[in-house]
């Protein structure tokens, strides 16, 4: 699980369009008042969630050993300009 504080509205939605170029997104309802959206990106027999909520926390849920999640996060660094 990886989680990034404060990203801002507009961050938010480059990166959900970003992330919709590299791999297949399903929109995930969610009944918790407390998040915006929740959606699972799905590749080969995987996929993970990825909630941002309205504390504009954007968390990332899966193993992190796998080669999308971890294309997902570097995805995110990279569009947040985040050293790694």
């Amino acid at each position: 699980m990886v989680s990034f504080k404060n990203i801002k509205t507009s961050d938010y939605a480059k990166i959900k369009r970003g992330l919709k170029k590299l791999f297949k997104i399903t929109p995930y309802p969610s009944n918790d008042h407390s998040i915006i959206e929740t959606f699972d990106i799905a590749s080969l027999g995987y996929k993970f969630p990825v909630t941002y909520y309205k504390t504009k926390t954007l968390l990332v849920q899966g193993d992190e050993s796998h080669e999308d999640f971890k294309r997902a996060i570097e995805f995110i660094k990279y569009s947040l300009k985040i050293d790694y």
